[in-house]
């Protein structure tokens, strides 16, 4: 109210903006209203009273560097002289690329990075700091220099896909990727996608021409069927955006699964803690896919639902929403696609279909103590493979990209994206026309015979679709009951109630047509009921199949 009264005073008595009560007035509104208060400051500015009421109430002076600038304006000057480019993302975040010792990073505005870029590039050509306030107002110039003047740009995490090219970001010091198109892959030294950097990132060596996919075949101890669903799954991670498996090392301790999960990460994500522990909460999984593009955990035992179903979103591509840090109404969003690896000794997700679904599952060998080697010495020799391997794989995207307009499917399976990008790829990864399809197909065969193995409904179910049932949930759960002893009756996993039946039925319903029971959920009749109907058919569904041009 003191303010409002002494704004139309000013102009006769600039004076009055420094007495006793217009300076507290000023200390509570720069403290509790921000807009207010640059409001104000340009008032002061224009009576010349700013300096001194920032001495009255405790704010530093800036320093005099001899050109009649303040630490702000010298700060943005140089940034811009050493080079800089403003962008912000599609969530509205400003970003900046910046010249570094003749390369170009990438950085939010916003991070801690950028705050030593600038706090640097002043060092370098004034010898002094600039201060932490100069720091935060060039930070909000170009932030909003970045939402409002520059373009538009989707950031990238060590894959990308740009007009149809592949890239891979190598994390080495000078920012280089690989570009892989139809005719092969090169090295670029500014790529036209960005990528960002996140913690604990590793670079990859300069990929070789030469190697085969064949020399890494000693380092994993699985059969072939394993075999050929790792090589499938190391070309589909290099392939950002669309659906990927999420890959679930199985078999007993010791048998090699940690080791195998090292060697998949290196080969295209390397960094540091690459293997992380069991996700306590989905937020968890939602920080591990956006500090890293291959996601692995180590040593499951258990999967909660709420976990599994965030995992299927992932595999496949979805979003995940939250409330803005420091923000009542704003929402964080993340949607994106990963790659990811489960580690896990039992068999992680039996109780999930539709987690099952999107795996596939490699059974790893007995690891007999003659076949164990010195740590030290396998890792030396993975090295020294692994630019050939990296260079090998980058050969069977650019035969992917080649092949894909040839390659169709009659009957397109689950996750039918990788389906095609596999069938795309195969030759290069030394597999026979077809292969990759049938080993895929095996493994939705073996996890749809998990996922209906685990299940208590599964045999009773199985049973009644012999001889036909229609009728409603509550029916049918009333009849699996008086099939049922009372002690399985009694199991926490037996459904206790029609509508935890119906969730059941439903998320089963795909494993039980590939058994060879047709279910389907109809509308109600003309009494009003919804209707579950039963029917055991033949032979289950047949394998889709994979049609391949002459030239390929």
């Amino acid at each position: 109210m003191f303010l409002r009264e002494l704004e139309p005073l000013v102009a006769e008595d600039p004076e009055r903006l420094v007495s006793t009560e217009a300076v507290l007035s000023f200390a509570a509104v720069r403290r509790g209203d921000p807009i207010t208060w640059q409001h104000w400051r340009r008032i002061l500015e224009r009576y010349e009273k700013a300096e001194l009421l920032d001495h009255m109430l405790g704010v530093p002076l800036p320093l005099d560097h001899g050109d009649g600038r303040s630490c702000a304006e010298r700060l943005i000057g140089l940034a811009i002289e050493a080079g800089i480019e403003f962008f912000h993302d599609p969530d509205q975040h400003g970003w900046a690329s910046i010249r570094v010792d003749g390369h170009w990073e990438n950085y939010p505005i916003r991070s801690r990075s950028f705050q030593l870029f600038l706090l640097r590039n002043y060092y370098r050509n004034t010898g002094n700091s600039p201060g932490a306030q100069a720091i935060r107002t060039t930070q909000e110039l170009f932030e909003a220099k970045a939402l409002f003047d520059g373009e538009e740009s989707i950031i990238n995490l060590r894959v990308a896909d740009h007009r149809g090219k592949l890239y891979l970001d190598l994390c080495d010091r000078a920012w280089r990727a690989v570009e892989v198109d139809a005719e092969g892959w090169r090295i670029v030294n500014r790529p036209p996608p960005r990528f960002h950097r996140t913690r604990g990132s590793r670079p990859l060596p300069a990929p070789e021409r030469g190697g085969g996919l064949d020399e890494l075949r000693r380092f994993l101890n699985v059969d072939h069927q394993g075999w050929t669903l790792i090589r499938a799954f190391l070309v589909a991670a290099l392939r950002p955006g669309v659906p990927c498996p999420i890959l679930v090392a199985k078999g007993e301790q010791g048998a090699g699964k940690t080791t195998a999960c090292r060697i998949i990460s290196a080969l295209i994500d390397p960094r540091s803690g690459a293997l992380r522990g069991v996700p306590r909460e989905v937020r968890d999984l939602i920080a591990a896919a956006k500090n890293s593009w291959i996601v692995c955990f180590d040593n499951l035992s258990h999967l909660p639902e709420e976990l599994a179903d965030a995992a299927c979103r992932l595999a496949t591509g979805g979003g995940f929403g939250g409330r803005e840090l420091y923000s009542d109404h704003d929402e964080a969003i993340f949607d994106a696609t990963r790659p990811m690896v489960f580690n896990a000794i039992p068999d992680l997700g039996a109780a999930r279909p539709d987690f099952l679904d999107r795996a596939v599952i490699v059974e790893f060998l007995e690891m007999k103590p003659e076949m164990r080697r010195d740590e030290a010495q396998f890792w030396r020799e993975f090295e020294e493979i692994r630019p050939r391997i990296l260079g090998a794989l980058l050969d069977a995207a650019a035969a992917g990209l080649r092949n894909m307009p040839n390659v169709k499917l009659d009957q397109p399976p689950r996750m039918a994206d990788f389906a095609l990008w596999i069938s795309a790829c195969a030759e290069r990864l030394g597999m026979k026309p077809g292969e990759a399809l049938t080993a895929y197909q095996n493994n939705l065969t073996e996890t749809h015979n998990l996922a209906l193995e685990s299940s208590p409904v599964y045999e009773p179910v199985a049973e009644l679709a012999k001889e036909g049932f229609s009728g409603t949930v509550t029916e049918l759960h009333a009849r699996l009951n008086s099939m049922m002893t009372d002690s399985a009756r009694r199991s926490v996993r037996w459904p206790k109630a029609p509508s935890a039946l119906g969730s059941a039925l439903r998320r089963m319903a795909t494993n039980l047509r590939a058994a060879g029971i047709e279910i389907q959920f109809s509308r109600a009749d003309i009494r009003g009921r919804r209707l579950v109907s039963l029917v055991s058919v033949s032979e289950p569904r047949k394998r889709p199949s994979v049609a391949v041009s002459d030239h390929q």
